[in-house]
């Protein structure tokens, strides 16, 4: 309602309730933005404890044991570490305390595989606490690439939190530490084969599983085999008991196998195996003949396909595989997997998940590696598995990235369209999904297929692009430089040399990237490559431009300008553009860096496949040059940094969107706009601080030269 009053004779009245958004202004000049309130996210609470086994006898005391350490563990979290010898149920006891538990901890459990007895090693701690955050809520793009910050953000995020981590499998006191919460709400469960005995000095109480005693050996029996059959012939099963030392994992085997022959008796099954341990050496494990031979009877029984499913778990590079990359390896339809690896759930010899992949224990998957080597068709499984993971990232990087180079790629046993997808929210989630046997199949494949390595890595670009992963992409670009330089292809090498230059310069290790550059840059000259040395020397100007060596950084981005247009290509030159904006801007030339700024953006306006991304990078540097050229040029940049921030917005770019808030502070300080400054401030810090992001210690610098308002309630972090 306008009413005569106030300056102009206007003045703004609301009378009544107004539902929604409400502008109340006088003179407006330019656009007026409407955003709805935005309701606060509901709290992420995982869920990610493993399924407690579904038979499971004794050990009473020992989940007491664990009740005492979580009900005594006073203002620090509990820690318990269960250890005891392979198979003897350690991982099923930690996952049945903590179904039972559930209830106990409102903030959800955390659960990660540790990968002790994994063949390619045990799982980077980096990976660990990056797939703890991610599933406590934090954007894949937001997780730090350091390991110490990311612990750092783990400990936060867990600060105030009841939640309960099982860590499975883990291979030292080291690797456990830095996967230690911070809050007192929080208990730890880890299992281990070795007695971890130094994390008694991080509080931890020691549990030693030893096998099970005979009563509850024979209670798992009855519970599979039924009680006619168990007690029915109590010396046979007395006799059974003994030769699977008790093991859980020896018992369950072997109650498959008479589970599914009902008219067996138990000592049919007593003879086999002990003639089948008569036969059989020792294996590498203190558990010996028992498991071998309950393993190699059960086996031999399995159905054909069954048994080529159990082989080809045995070579798979991953530890979860889903049924499509196993069919792809047997060249059968996925209705025959599914049905080979439903037998071998049913034997219990493999695990389905809930996710619809497959895993095994470690002992039966050392077992099936054994089969997997006398395979006479184990080199063509060892193929198609790495050419099935290389039409997924083939297909994911054309959906994704379409505007990259590309290597040809070569197909040997599957077509390139062997995996497709709808749309690109499919591409990246497939991505992210088989993340971890991407980075497997490319390790253990580098010597036997290292094309197909090399190919893998170069098309899982678009998943580091979008969701990080920095240790995955130093494993997987690492690897696929020793591919090329093992294939002999310098051009391949030159590349994969540039993407791990820049996985170090993300994490701003400059004297590594400056090597990796000069050495792609001197690899391209000699192949005539002129994109490549272009790319390479863009490199080396970034890494000067982020040690202030302006000068040098300005002629390697003159060059890059000069190398681009002599290629034709638009989108680099506008690129190499804009970093020479930036340096003027930082050598103190701001009208000269405007300039230069301002004529990327037509630039990136006239390409054919369009750039949001560096037009809007562009903006922010634009309006950070026009806030240092004066009063004169204050509302133009304003003009750029807002539409900069609402384009980063859509794209969904926290960083970018920091770094716009960031330089809207700026101006608003010069402005004298204090209130605006600090509010702006507040968030480019709260997003740099969740990216783990160096520029929030410019931030904070920033925010102590802002004079204090008068009743200001904004706070800077």
């Amino acid at each position: 309602m306008a009413e005569g009053a106030g300056a102009g004779g206007v003045r703004n009245v609301v009378h009544g309730a107004v539902p929604g958004a409400l502008v109340q202004a006088g003179t407006v000049h330019g656009g007026v933005h409407i955003h709805p309130p935005v309701p606060p996210a509901e709290p992420v609470v995982p869920q990610q404890g493993p399924a407690p086994p579904a038979r499971f006898v004794g050990r009473g005391a020992e989940l007491a044991t664990l009740d005492r350490i979580m009900d005594g563990r006073g203002d620090r979290f509990g820690l318990a570490l269960v250890t005891g010898p392979a198979g003897v149920g350690k991982s099923a006891l930690a996952a049945r305390w903590a179904a039972e538990a559930r209830d106990r901890f409102p903030d959800g459990q955390l659960y990660a595989e540790l990968g002790a007895a994994d063949p390619a090693g045990p799982a980077h701690p980096g990976e660990l606490l990056g797939a703890f955050l991610r599933a406590l809520g934090v954007p894949p793009d937001q997780v730090p690439a350091r390991v110490a910050e990311q612990a750092a953000m783990f400990r936060s995020a867990t600060a105030s939190r009841r939640l309960l981590l099982l860590l499975d499998n883990a291979a030292s006191a080291a690797q456990v530490r830095q996967l230690l919460p911070g809050g007192g709400g929080c208990v730890v469960v880890v299992t281990a084969r070795p007695r971890l005995g130094s994390l008694t000095s991080d509080g931890a109480r020691i549990l030693i599983l030893e096998p099970l005693p005979p009563s509850a050996a024979a209670a798992l029996l009855r519970a599979s085999v039924g009680e006619r059959r168990v007690d029915g012939d109590a010396a046979a099963t007395s006799e059974l008991i003994r030769q699977c030392a008790g093991l859980p994992i020896a018992l369950t085997v072997t109650s498959a196998r008479l589970a599914s022959h009902p008219r067996w008796p138990v000592r049919r099954v007593v003879t086999e195996l002990a003639a089948e341990q008569s036969r059989l050496e020792l294996m590498s494990t203190p558990d010996g003949q028992s498991v071998v031979a309950t393993f190699d009877l059960s086996y031999r029984a399995l159905s054909g396909t069954a048994a080529r499913c159990y082989r080809a778990l045995g070579v798979h590079p991953g530890r979860r595989p889903g049924a499509e990359v196993i069919a792809a390896a047997l060249d059968v339809p996925s209705r025959n997997a599914a049905r080979g690896l439903a037998e071998l759930v049913e034997s219990n010899l493999a695990d389905d998940t809930p996710d619809g992949r497959y895993q095994m224990h470690d002992l039966i998957l050392l077992h099936a590696q054994r089969h997997a080597r006398t395979d006479r068709d184990r080199d063509v499984l060892t193929n198609r598995i790495a050419e099935w993971y290389l039409a997924g990232t083939r297909a994911a990087d054309l959906l994704l990235t379409p505007y990259r180079r590309r290597p040809p790629d070569r197909f040997r046993f599957l077509p390139p369209s062997a995996v497709t997808f709808t749309d690109r929210d499919d591409a990246l989630d497939w991505l992210e999904n088989e993340r971890p046997n991407l980075v497997a199949a490319v390790v253990a494949t580098a010597e036997a297929a290292p094309e197909a390595a090399w190919q893998t890595a170069y098309g899982m670009w678009p998943l580091f692009k979008y969701r990080r992963h920095h240790q995955d992409r130093l494993i997987v670009d690492r690897v696929a430089v020793d591919c090329a330089r093992r294939l002999g292809n310098r051009d391949f090498e030159a590349r994969m040399l540039r993407r791990l230059a820049f996985a170090h310069f993300d994490l701003a290790e400059w004297a590594e990237a400056d090597r990796l550059f000069r050495a792609s840059l001197e690899l391209c000259q000699d192949l005539g490559d002129g994109y490549g040395a272009a790319a390479a020397v863009e490199g080396l100007g970034l890494v000067a431009l982020a040690r202030r060596r302006l000068t040098v950084a300005g002629e390697l981005f003159a060059q890059q300008l000069a190398m681009c247009k002599a290629l034709g290509e638009h989108r680099r030159a506008a690129r190499a553009t804009i970093n020479l904006g930036t340096v003027e801007h930082a050598a103190g030339r701001p009208e000269l860096a405007a300039h230069r700024l301002a004529h990327a953006i037509k630039l990136l306006a006239s390409l054919g496949n369009p750039d949001p991304y560096n037009a809007a990078r562009a903006r922010i540097e634009l309006g950070r040059a026009l806030t240092s050229a004066g009063p004169g040029s204050h509302p133009a940049a304003a003009r750029e940094l807002h539409r900069a921030l609402r384009e980063l917005r859509e794209l969904g770019s926290p960083r970018g969107q920091a770094q716009a808030h960031h330089a809207l502070a700026v101006l608003t300080i010069a402005t004298g706009e204090h209130r605006a400054a600090r509010t702006h401030l507040a968030t480019a810090l709260e997003l740099y601080q969740r990216l783990g992001d160096p520029e929030a210690a410019d931030a904070r610098r920033l925010a102590r030269i802002i004079p204090p308002g008068d009743g200001d309630p904004d706070r800077i972090p």
